[in-house]
């Protein structure tokens, strides 16, 4: 009786096995959507964290009870995703570094679909120059801020270093010493002030390598309410070589 047991369990095994592995009905992505997120002013790319930053949550319509994607927005603001189905989408923009942007009823055909988002960062960091002082032995950042509305007010700024591009607010170097980043308590109104923030070399000896490369990158939190969760602006990452 027991053999007669095993063998008819390990024949529903084998059976649910082989089904599990054929093909269901469903034909699979047939759109690529693609862009970028860009300032609408000047429409130059929004500079994005790759970890913890902006996000794309789009929705699918159509279904009784949809489910939210989640495509990610590269570190440079630009995004594609090859595996899409054609339909028509809610978008949201979560965790941005800009004023909110929904799309609703937004339809993706079939094939490829270019689409830029344009927006209103909450600050623009402008006029960025990161340079290494050889005297000094110093990284140093030059840069001046915008404000995006005149609602918007600075809240920190900080001069990021990593030894790879995905340098920012989640990934970055502990670096010792003040002038590296800056606090407003309260916070201060964004009035065109030029911003020097440096990184001592000498004092941070363990994590910079003579001979190898390295990247920095400038970063500002606005304060502004109603607007949900806020994430860090940013000037493109420049490369030194040590």
């Amino acid at each position: 009786m027991k053999k007669l047991f095993y063998i008819f369990f390990s024949f529903v095994c084998l059976f649910m096995v082989v089904t599990s592995c054929q093909k269901d009905n469903f034909a699979g992505p047939n759109a690529i959507f693609y862009g970028a997120v860009k300032d609408s002013v000047g429409n130059g790319l929004v500079e994005q964290d790759l970890q913890s930053g902006s996000v794309i949550e789009a929705w699918e319509l159509g279904f009784a009870t949809p489910v939210a994607q989640s495509w990610l927005i590269k570190n440079n603001g630009e995004f594609r995703n090859n595996l899409v189905f054609a339909n028509k989408y809610d978008i949201y923009m979560r965790n941005g570094n800009f004023f909110p942007y929904t799309l609703k009823n937004f339809e993706i055909k079939a094939g490829d679909n270019q689409y830029d988002f344009m927006v209103v960062p909450y600050i623009r960091v402008k006029n960025c120059s990161i340079t290494r002082d050889q005297a000094a032995n110093k990284i140093v950042a030059t840069f001046s801020l915008e404000a995006g509305k005149p609602i918007v007010k600075v809240k920190s700024i900080r001069l990021y270093a990593f030894s790879d591009i995905y340098v920012g607010e989640y990934i970055k170097f502990t670096t010792a010493g003040t002038t590296f980043s800056q606090t407003f308590s309260p916070t201060k109104l964004i009035d065109g002030t030029t911003y020097t923030l440096s990184i001592d070399l000498a004092a941070n000896s363990t994590l910079f390598k003579a001979g190898r490369n390295y990247y920095f990158r400038v970063g500002a939190m606005a304060d502004v309410s109603g607007v949900g969760t806020i994430r860090t602006n940013y000037a493109p990452n420049v490369k030194i070589t040590l």
